[in-house]
């Protein structure tokens, strides 16, 4: 949750991590999310 949090202050808001449930944590870029939105 730590670093979840200085990403996102660091990155302006952006969430580049994101739970897979099951399996862990995923570094995702958050530009991808945007376009398949």
């Amino acid at each position: 949750c730590k670093l979840r949090k200085k990403l996102s202050h660091a990155c302006g808001g952006a969430n580049y991590i994101e739970t897979v449930w099951g399996r862990g944590y995923v570094l995702r870029d958050p530009d991808e999310k945007a376009e398949a939105a």
